[in-house]
C-alpha cells in the first residue's frame, strides 16, 4: 500500500494533481510515485462505494434498510409521542424528550449493492420555532449528514417502519444548545453510485441480447469464451452471475454519476483539467459495466444487459461547493480508494484469466478516479477556506471510523475468491488496513494546515510510519 499512499498524497497536493490529470490520457503518472501497483480499486449501497471497484446500488427500486430502530429503547415506527423515532405526527413541544439511545447497527446483513447493516449515528440541532422538528422534517437542520456513495442513506420498508432519521431525542449534554438529537441511518455501499434524493439509482437488468453484455476487447472476449466453469456448483454459478450483474448495474449507473459530477464541477467554476478527468472517468465506467455484464452473462449462460436508467430528478440540484466536497470525500476519496485496493487484491486472487483481466482494468481506473477525488477535494478546501476544511476533516473522521469498525457480513454467503469477490472476513481486514495505512495518513495530510484543528482530527493517524513498510496486501 506504500505506493498507493504516495499516489494519493501526490494527488491531494493541488498543484501537482493538475499536472497528473491534464495530459496523461487514460493513465495518471505521478512522478516518483508512478510505480504504482498495476492497479488498485469499492461500497453501503455502491459502491460501492462506494464502500466499496464497482459502484453499486440496490438491484431494484426498493431501498435496503432496517425494520426497527437502532435501540430497544427507541420507539421506532411510532405514530406519535415524544422521544420516539420515526413519528408521523409532529412532536408535542411541551412533552419532555427521552435522551437519545446508543446508536447501533440493525437489520439484516446485505452482501450485494448494499453491504453490511444499516448503522445509525447521532446528529443534533437547536430547536426550530421553539420545538424539535419531526424526524421527517429534520434533515435540512442537521449538519454533516452522510453525504453520498460509500455512506448511503437507508430506510425501512413497510407502513409505520422507522426511516433513515429517527427522533427527536434529548441531548445527553443538557447544556448543549443543540438539544434536538436524531439517529441517522446509513449503510455501506461500493464506489460512486448515482444518488437521487439520497437513494441510489440503477437501471433494471435485461436478460436479452444486448451490446452491454459484450465488449470490443478481443483478448478479453477470447479469454472469457475459454473460461471453464464446470467445477462450480449450479448455485455458485447463479450467485456469481447475480453478483457480477449487480456490479455491472452499479458501474453503468456510475457513468451518470460522473456525468453529473462534471456538471457540478462546471457549476462551481472548477479548472478544466478536473472536468477532463471527470469525463474520462465516465468513459472508464462504460467499459467497466460492459466487462462486468459480459462476465455475468458467461456465468448465467445467457446474455445479461441493462435497460434504461431512470434519471428523473437527478439534475434538480447540483449542490453547493460544500455539499459536493463532502459527498466526494465519502464516495470518491474513501469509496473509490477502497474500490481500487479491493479490486487489486481480488485480481490477485482471481483464477479465470478473463476475471483477472477485468479486475485489473477496474483497479487501474478506480485508482485514477480516487486520485481525481482527492485532487478535487484539495482544490475545494483551498477555495472554500477554513470552515470547509473543518467540515472535510469531520467527514473524513466519521467515514473512516465507520469503515474501520464495520463488522463483516454472513460468512456462509462467501463465494470462491478465485472468481472475483473477496470473503467477508478478508474484506473487513483489508479495509481496516487500508484505513490505517492509506486513508488516515492521506486525509491528515490533506486537511492539515500547519497544525490546524482540522488536522488534529487525525491525531491517531500513522503518518510516515506507513512508509517504513509492514504487512501489506498490495505489492510495493
Amino acid at each position: 500500500m506504500r505506493n498507493f499512499l504516495l499516489r494519493i498524497l501526490v494527488a491531494s497536493q493541488w498543484g501537482a494533481s493538475l499536472a497528473l490529470v491534464s495530459g496523461c490520457g487514460t493513465h495518471v503518472e505521478s512522478g516518483s510515485s508512478s510505480s504504482s501497483p498495476e492497479g488498485a480499486t469499492s461500497g453501503p449501497s455502491s459502491g460501492s462505494s462506494s464502500t466499496a471497484g464497482a459502484t453499486s446500488g440496490p438491484s431494484s427500486s426498493s431501498t435496503a434498510g432496517a425494520t426497527s430502530g437502532p435501540s430497544s429503547s427507541s420507539t421506532a415506527g411510532a405514530t406519535s409521542g415524544a422521544g420516539g423515532g420515526g413519528e408521523v405526527d409532529p412532536p408535542d413541544a411541551s412533552a419532555p424528550l427521552d435522551p437519545y439511545p446508543d446508536p447501533t447497527c440493525v437489520g439484516p446483513f446485505h452482501d450485494g449493492g448494499y453491504y453490511g447493516q444499516c448503522c445509525y449515528e447521532v446528529h443534533c440541532t437547536a430547536p426550530v420555532g421553539g420545538a424539535c422538528p419531526a424526524a421527517s422534517e429534520a434533515a435540512p437542520h442537521l449538519d454533516d449528514l452522510p453525504p453520498g456513495s460509500g455512506t448511503c442513506t437507508c430506510s425501512a420498508e413497510g407502513e409505520g417502519a422507522a426511516g433513515w432519521i429517527q427522533g427527536p431525542y434529548a441531548n445527553r449534554t443538557a447544556s448543549d444548545p443543540a438539544s434536538c438529537c436524531y439517529l441517522v441511518g446509513s449503510i455501506s455501499c461500493e464506489g460512486r453510485p448515482l444518488l437521487v434524493r439520497g437513494e441510489p439509482r440503477v437501471a433494471p437488468l435485461a436478460r436479452a441480447p444486448s451490446a452491454w453484455s459484450q465488449t470490443d476487447v478481443r483478448r478479453f472476449e477470447r479469454a472469457l469464451a475459454d473460461t471453464d466453469l464446470s467445477a462450480l456448483a449450479p448455485a455458485e454459478r447463479r450467485e456469481l452471475a447475480r453478483r457480477w450483474a449487480e456490479r455491472g448495474q452499479n458501474e453503468h449507473a456510475s457513468v451518470a454519476s460522473f456525468g453529473r459530477f462534471a456538471l457540478a464541477l462546471m457549476a462551481q467554476g472548477a479548472p478544466p483539467q478536473l472536468l477532463e478527468a471527470a469525463h474520462r472517468a465516465a468513459l472508464d465506467e462504460v467499459r467497466h459495466a460492459r466487462l462486468a455484464l459480459a462476465i455475468a452473462s458467461a456465468y448465467a449462460g445467457e446474455p445479461v444487459g441493462v435497460g434504461p436508467l431512470p434519471l428523473h430528478g437527478a439534475l434538480d440540484d447540483l449542490g453547493s461547493l460544500e455539499a459536493l466536497t463532502l459527498a466526494t470525500v465519502v464516495e470518491g476519496c474513501v469509496g473509490e480508494t477502497l474500490s481500487a485496493i479491493e479490486a487489486e487484491v481480488a485480481a490477485q486472487a482471481a483464477e479465470p484469466p478473463a476475471v483477472r483481466m477485468a479486475l485489473q482494468a477496474i483497479a487501474r481506473d478506480e485508482a485514477r478516479h480516487a486520485e481525481l477525488a482527492w485532487a478535487f477535494v484539495r482544490w475545494a478546501v483551498t477555495t472554500g477556506g477554513a470552515r470547509l476544511r473543518e467540515r472535510v476533516a469531520a467527514a473524513f473522521a466519521r467515514a473512516l471510523d465507520q469503515v474501520g469498525t464495520r463488522a463483516p457480513g454472513m460468512a456462509d454467503r462467501d463465494l470462491p475468491t478465485s472468481h472475483g469477490f473477496l470473503a467477508e472476513g478478508e474484506l473487513h481486514r483489508l479495509r481496516q488496513q487500508a484505513v490505517a495505512d492509506v486513508l488516515r495518513p492521506a486525509a491528515a495530510a490533506l486537511v492539515d494546515e500547519r497544525g490546524s484543528s482540522a488536522g488534529r482530527e487525525f491525531s491517531g493517524a500513522r503518518g510516515n510510519a506507513v512508509l517504513r513498510g509492514g504487512p501489506a496486501y498490495l505489492s510495493t
